[in-house]
């Protein structure tokens, strides 16, 4: 299999939509467990996650035709 970069814009999204959902699903906990909501964590867990996520799949792996 070869490796491939992707794109800086599939990039980007790919850690924009993970580091939102990943937030949501981590304030609707905080949310079940009666804890105030904090928008200061929420931008913390986006960031921080969709960072790390868009890191670790900005390589497309393909294979050779």
């Amino acid at each position: 299999m070869q490796r491939e970069t992707k794109s800086l814009k599939a990039i980007i999204k790919t850690g924009v939509f993970s580091g939102l959902f990943f937030a949501t699903f981590m304030a609707g906990f905080d949310y079940l467990s009666k804890d105030p909501f904090s928008i200061f964590k929420f931008i913390f867990h986006s960031l921080f996650f969709g960072l790390f996520m868009a890191i670790s799949f900005r390589h497309n792996y393909k294979k050779k035709k």
